[in-house]
């Protein structure tokens, strides 16, 4: 059985829940995850859960080859500019919305289910009458139970950004600019076999590291300081998410606090870790560590989330969320302390929640001093 195939059956049970006729996924992420390409505009799926697949007129030829005869593939344009060829499935219309319009024939008895109701082309059905039900939380929630495939892809994207930071922290930091640090991550994360990187690389030195989601920038590294690396690989589609914090020389003994408090933050939320765990007590384990050591109003982000396709899926793990943690969620857990003018510390690793607890994925050693 196809990867389409597989994953449409995942949902299949849709159908009769909610008394549907076909579903339509337009989310590109979603598309992705069902389809394995990443260019994708509509996917509409029947009750027999045959397929169709529509993306620009421009990557018709390219999908094509990646999804073969797994489903009916149909190319979109606006304007028949120049005229199809011979082998060319092109729908023409200003408009999504007209294939299941006019081709599919869909009329106000029908029941769709979307997982944008907000999206031109649920509003569009919604004004003929048709009604539109949003799937999209149903759709999450499976892409979190990641299956073996998934699981592989992540590795290889977390062995990727391992050995990319292992050759860039080997050449040394001090001296060197951030903007510079984050180059060299990402040509080696190229050269080492990575479609593109999960995001842009976070480099923060100094008082720099204070801000979470730092930019990096010309700075100059220096010694007797931190640099906070968050970095990521995308591999096949599939995510990863890894943050180190590293001393350049010796650090003050304030530094080290920090880095020591949320390591035994990230060492307890980390063990955890297991099925049927609420994703709010995991953050309550870093958080009443951070707390412990005076850090508190210093933590000012959740503890993790999930990683798949999007470098930030669901769960959260963070004081608000609801959810208990599954067999094969892939999540990552990522305390850290900020302080302005001071610097920050952040420790990150993706982690598989398995029958018997946490597994690493991301296996890169914790060198704090």
């Amino acid at each position: 059985m196809g990867l389409i195939n597989n994953r449409v059956r995942k949902i299949a049970n849709l159908f009769d829940e909610l008394s549907l006729d076909i579903i339509v996924v337009l989310d590109g992420t979603n598309i992705s995850y069902f389809t394995g390409i990443d260019s994708g505009l509509m996917l509409v799926i029947d009750r027999s859960l045959d397929t169709t697949l529509i993306v620009p007129r421009l990557d018709f030829q390219r999908v094509q080859d990646i999804v073969g005869n797994e489903a009916r593939l149909i190319g979109y344009s606006t304007v028949e500019v120049p005229q199809r060829r011979s082998d060319e499935v092109l729908f023409v219309s200003k408009g999504l919305g007209d294939y299941l319009l006019k081709e599919l024939g869909l009329k106000p008895n029908n029941i769709v289910g979307i997982d944008n109701t907000d999206s031109p082309v649920a509003k569009e059905l919604g004004s003929v009458g048709i009604k539109t039900i949003n799937i999209n939380d149903r759709v999450l929630g499976v892409r979190e139970v990641k299956d073996e495939d998934e699981i592989r892809l992540i590795e290889e994207a977390s062995k990727i950004t391992e050995d990319s930071l292992d050759k860039v922290l080997k050449v040394g930091l001090e001296g060197r600019r951030e903007n510079e640090i984050a180059a060299m991550l990402y040509r080696e994360m190229i050269d080492g076999g990575a479609d593109d990187v999960a995001f842009k690389p976070i480099v923060a030195s100094g008082p720099n590291g204070a801000y979470p989601h730092h930019v990096f920038t010309n700075r100059v590294i220096r010694r007797s300081e931190f640099v906070t690396i968050d970095v990521g690989a995308r591999y096949h589609l599939y995510c990863t998410d890894m943050t180190r914090t590293i001393a350049v020389g010796q650090v003050s003994k304030e530094l080290r606090d920090m880095a020591l408090a949320v390591l035994e933050a990230y060492r307890k939320a980390v063990n955890y870790v297991k099925p049927g765990v609420k994703a709010s007590e995991v953050d309550s384990v870093a958080r009443k560590v951070l707390s412990e050591y005076g850090y508190s109003s210093y933590y000012i982000h959740s503890t993790g989330h999930g990683v798949g396709i999007e470098v930030h899926e669901k769960p959260v793990i963070g004081p608000s969320s609801n959810e208990e943690l599954r067999t094969n969620f892939v999540i990552t857990i990522e305390p850290g302390v900020y302080i302005k003018g001071v610097g920050g510390v952040r420790i990150e690793d993706t982690i598989l929640v398995t029958e018997s607890g946490p597994r690493l994925i991301s296996k890169y050693p914790v060198y704090l001093f």
